[in-house]
């Protein structure tokens, strides 16, 4: 596998190893904020939507602009937004901020697997692809598991340390590729 696929799986592990708040985030409502479970099932329906729209963009962006920059915009200004996310406690604002950064944050899938498919040697694309699936679900393991304790020590900082990791991923595309 070329040198750039490796580093887009890096890349690709560290950034869903920071995917750490998102399955913390009916917790962070119900526990932190102290709102009833309807408004947690509102914030991660609200997080899908966003999801799905933000998908879409992310492929239109990349058609438009190149994969690059795409992989580097989203992941650092998705990372300031989990950042800004950690200090907000009304629940409309959330509601808005939670669309606007699962939208940001799932642009980011287009372009890398537009990047995977632009450095993948010739018949080594199924690899290629194969390895940034391992690393997207290794990273979920990871992130799962360092997130729960992160959430048992603070909500607040599950959030800030998910937005840390996005932003250091997009500075590793920034520099490495």
């Amino acid at each position: 596998l070329s040198r750039e696929t490796w580093l887009l799986s890096v890349v690709m592990l560290i950034n869903r190893s920071g995917t750490m708040a998102v399955p913390f985030m009916s917790l962070y409502v119900t526990q932190y904020l102290h709102r009833p479970p309807s408004d947690a099932g509102l914030i991660i329906t609200l997080y899908g939507v966003g999801s799905f729209f933000g998908a879409a963009a992310g492929g239109k962006l990349t058609d438009m602009v190149g994969f690059r920059p795409v992989q580097i915009v989203t992941s650092i200004i998705g990372g300031l937004l989990f950042l800004l996310f950690s200090h907000i406690k009304v629940f409309s604002i959330l509601c808005v901020l939670t669309v606007i950064m699962s939208f940001v944050a799932e642009a980011f899938r287009p372009a890398n697997f537009t990047a995977i498919a632009a450095y993948a040697a010739k018949g080594l694309q199924t690899r290629s692809y194969s390895l940034n699936r391992l690393a997207i679900n290794l990273g979920w393991a990871v992130g799962g598991s360092v997130g729960g304790i992160i959430a048992s020590i603070n909500y607040q900082l599950l959030f800030q340390v998910d937005g840390t990791v996005n932003i250091i991923a997009g500075l590793c595309i920034l520099w490495l590729l």
